[in-house]
């Protein structure tokens, strides 16, 4: 197995590259489990330590993607409270009884 990157290198990478690494690391874990249950494989702290990898890359790729929902959902259209004529917004206020 080859050394993981840090989670800093991880952070630099691209959301394409996140989620080719994400497949990647599925498949070497799939087989080093496999490798396991039959037998071959000696080492089975692999499989923990390529889960906590996959973890630590689906978590930052969900960073990166909610930042740039953020970014292109913010940057295309104002609040829409500032849009709204002062008329709209009391029509929008419940009577109070």
């Amino acid at each position: 197995m080859a050394k993981l990157p840090t989670i800093t290198e991880t952070r630099k990478m691209s959301i394409e590259d996140l989620r080719s690494e994400a497949a990647t690391i599925r498949r070497e874990a799939a087989r080093i489990r496999l490798g396991v249950e039959l037998s071959k494989e000696k080492d089975t702290s692999q499989v923990k330590k390529l889960r906590k990898h996959l973890a630590q890359i689906l978590t930052v790729l969900q960073e990166k993607m909610q930042t740039n929902q953020k970014s292109t959902s913010s940057a295309s259209s104002e609040s829409p409270t500032k849009s709204l004529s002062k008329k709209a917004k009391a029509s929008k206020i419940p009577a109070q009884s």
